[in-house]
């Protein structure tokens, strides 16, 4: 899933919703998940979004 993301790029929540839902119903659910696995990572405040470097 992560690899729908360009690593190096910052996302809004926005944005992450845009790709997610195009995919998954329940986009904030995947958004979550992929938060929890450590593929995506995103400031305190949720307003910036990462691909995690492994």
């Amino acid at each position: 899933m992560s690899e729908n993301f360009q690593k190096g790029k910052y996302y809004t929540e926005k944005e992450v919703n845009e790709v997610l839902k195009d995919i998954f119903d329940d986009f904030v659910m995947i958004r979550r998940y992929l938060i929890d696995y450590k593929l995506l990572n995103r400031n305190k405040e949720g307003t910036r979004y990462w691909v995690v470097d492994p």
